[in-house]
């Protein structure tokens, strides 16, 4: 069990602090044995993320959350494009003339 109870105040302080930086992320504690050193990040919707380490700092956290969004932003309109790209090629093929 991690070393902070789940009111701790080193938490609230540290999540207090992200929203000071304008972030969405937060963190909470892990529940996890094997991770008893670590936190949990978590974005916006209290998803978790990855684990990070409790000793990092709440400017460290906010910056690995803005890698994941700027990573899931770049994947989501990837997929996007693709979709588009596949649907644009189902019209071409729905418009071209039958042979039969």
């Amino acid at each position: 069990m991690s070393d902070f109870p789940a009111d701790d105040p080193f938490v609230q302080r540290f999540n207090a602090r992200l929203a000071e930086l304008n972030s969405p992320a937060r963190v909470a504690l892990t529940h996890l044995l094997s991770h008893a050193d670590m936190l949990e990040l978590r974005d916006d919707e209290q998803n978790f993320l990855e684990f990070i380490p409790a000793t990092a700092t709440p400017e460290m956290a906010a910056i690995a959350f803005r890698l994941y969004a700027r990573g899931l932003n770049r994947g989501v309109r990837s997929g996007e494009e693709a979709a588009w790209a596949k649907l644009r090629f189902l019209i071409g093929a729905a418009a071209a003339p039958s042979h039969f």
